[in-house]
């Protein structure tokens, strides 16, 4: 499915490192012009949501060892419209950024919930598959492994819960190392 772009301005690259050096910052878009979209909710119904100009997202938050061979992700794509919303709807699940309660004022929407923002990613990244040889759009393998990976690590994944497990585990270790010979 080829879709019509809404306005995009590219306002900053990536920072050098940005993926595997902690606090730097990735590349950054602005959306000119008015844009809107709709979701399918759980019970059926469609939620249409409305992104006004100036507002800025990161487009896919793909860390840069993904970008290049194997993977052939990168932040520009054929996920733009997919990572747009997914970006707007994921500021909501956080309250809102600065620029939206700004400019949406008191009517800021009320985001899904993380599992439906996360798999309206998903669905519409299938939307961009291609599957004829030269077709513009994105491979299967890529839609998945996005979808994955923003289900996994999105706000409110499942991963976290598994890595802050994780770190809780190894806190519990450390404790346990030192305080062992005080232990009866």
């Amino acid at each position: 499915m080829v879709e019509d772009l809404p306005s995009i301005k590219y306002v900053r690259p990536a920072q050098f490192g940005f993926g595997w050096l902690p606090g730097r910052q990735g590349p950054l878009w602005r959306l000119q012009e008015d844009y809107q979209f709709s979701v399918a909710m759980p019970d059926g119904s469609l939620r249409t949501f409305w992104i006004p100009g100036g507002y800025e997202f990161d487009k896919a938050s793909v860390p840069s060892w993904f970008w290049g061979q194997p993977f052939l992700l990168t932040p520009e794509g054929p996920w733009t419209l997919p990572s747009l919303e997914h970006d707007f709807l994921c500021d909501l699940l956080k309250g809102g950024s600065d620029f939206l309660r700004d400019n949406l004022l008191d009517q800021l929407p009320e985001a899904p919930p993380a599992s439906v923002i996360h798999g309206h990613f998903a669905a519409r990244l299938w939307d961009h598959v291609s599957y004829e040889e030269g077709e513009d759009g994105m491979r299967a393998r890529q839609a998945f492994l996005m979808g994955q990976a923003v289900m996994a690590f999105g706000p409110q994944g499942w991963a976290w819960l598994w890595i802050q497990l994780a770190i809780a585990l190894v806190l519990l270790r450390i404790a346990f190392h030192y305080l062992h010979p005080y232990l009866p």
